[in-house]
Formats: C-alpha cells, structure tokens, sequence
C-alpha cells in the first residue's frame, strides 16, 4: 500500500511538471495497446470506455460541445497516463466516429449495435477493470461535482468508493456525493461481467464546471484523478481476479 501511495503522490507531481507534454509525445508516437492487443495474463487490463461517440453525441453542453467530444478527450489521456505508468490499457472507441453493421441504419440501431460491441469486447477481456467516462447535466445551473456510479458485479462498489473519495479529495468538493448503484436502462454496465465504474466527470449545465471541462489542462487533471483512483483500489480488484 505504500508502494501505490508513492505512486498517486508521483502521478500528481508529474501532471504538474508538463505531463501535458509527455501525453503529446506518446500520442504521437502511437505509445498505446490497441483493441485485441496481447497483455501479459498476470495482469490487470484497464479497460476505459468513454461514453457515447458516433452517431450518440450524449448530452450537449452549454456551448454546444457534445459530451462524447469531452469523454473521449479525457480518455485519451487517461490512456496515455496508464501507458506512461506501463499498466496494460484497452479503449471501447478511440475516434468521435464508429463504425457500425451494414443492417445498423437508424440512430437507434447504431447506438444499440455500438453498446453490445462494448460488452462484447469487455467480456471477452482477461482480468478487466473497466472505467466509463461521461458527464452529468441538470436542469438548472446549480448542481456541480463529480458522481461515481457502479455496476451490478463483484468489487464494483468498493472501487467506486474509493473513486470516488479520491475525486472528492483531489478537487476539492466541499459536499462530496457518495457511490451509487446505476440505474437500470445503463446497458453496457448491466450487462458486463468485471468490475467496472462510470464516473461523471462534471455537469455539463454549470457553466463554470462545463468551461473547465472543455479545457486540456482540467481533462488532463482529472485523467490523473481517475489514474490514481484506479491505483489505489488495485489491491481490491487484484484480489477479485487473482485471489488473496
């Protein structure tokens, strides 16, 4: 333990010394595993899966940016982050848009053809952790702060705990929420196998937290949140899939 508190502490001063210019750097080098790649089968495979894309945009902020844009911009450096630490890491989607079925020709079938690839391709996963980044909105400026959600399998709960705890604590929530259950019609997260999280990073309908949002260095500040989340709950999740 810690070894993995060293390791947060490492990660926050890194992110403050230019990691901005370490996620450029491996992103242009391509310093990532790509879907079906092979992972050492002792390990944990992080897999992070930012919500919506293609033809689902998910919410719409208030200046008009679709929270999949947003999603998948943190995941991006999320993923650049877990490689920089060398953890095995798998996306859903890398691009805004998806390929879908030739038969997929509504929005509605391309949305459904896209969530059951998801599943499909995190239950097929060795030793998979799996965190899904998406936004909140409200109805109404007021509502503010992140909210981990879990989902119905072994070890979801207490890794959103923790998550969620190390987003309170990191940026600085004066009334933190805690982890809650999802809720039913959440397709992908009902209907996968390993542990796995949905974090809303932010609402989309306060203006303050939606500008941070659209900006790289408060992506970049959360990916690291969400990479020291992952860190401190991997004692738990190695347990669920190794034993001890």
């Amino acid at each position: 333990m810690a070894k993995r508190s060293i390791a947060i502490c490492v990660a926050v001063l890194v992110l403050f010394m230019g990691l901005g210019g370490a996620y450029y750097y491996f992103r242009g080098q391509q310093f990532m595993l790509t879907t079906g790649a092979v992972v050492d089968e002792a390990r944990l495979l992080l897999i992070i899966d930012p919500g919506h894309g293609g033809a689902d945009g998910g919410a719409v902020s208030l200046t008009g940016v679709e929270e999949s844009e947003i999603n998948l911009a943190i995941g991006l450096r999320l993923e650049a982050l877990a490689a920089l630490y060398g953890f095995p890491v798998e996306m859903t989607r890398r691009t805004m848009e998806l390929d879908y079925p030739a038969d997929a020709a509504t929005i509605r079938a391309k949305k459904v053809a896209d969530t059951r690839a998801r599943v499909e391709l995190i239950n097929a996963a060795p030793y998979a952790v799996v965190i899904s980044i998406h936004q909140n909105t409200y109805d109404g400026p007021g509502a503010s702060g992140p909210q981990t959600l879990y989902a119905p399998t072994q070890g979801s709960e207490d890794f959103a705990g923790i998550m969620q705890t190390t987003l309170s604590a990191a940026l600085g929530v004066q009334r933190p929420r805690g982890a809650i259950r999802v809720p039913q019609g959440v397709y992908i997260m009902r209907h996968i196998d390993p542990p796995a999280i949905l974090v809303e990073c932010g609402f989309l309908s306060n203006p303050g937290e939606e500008a941070l949002l659209r900006t790289e260095a408060y992506q970049l500040k959360l990916a690291a949140i969400l990479l020291a989340g992952y860190v401190q709950s991997m004692d738990l999740l190695e347990a669920l899939h190794f034993g001890g």
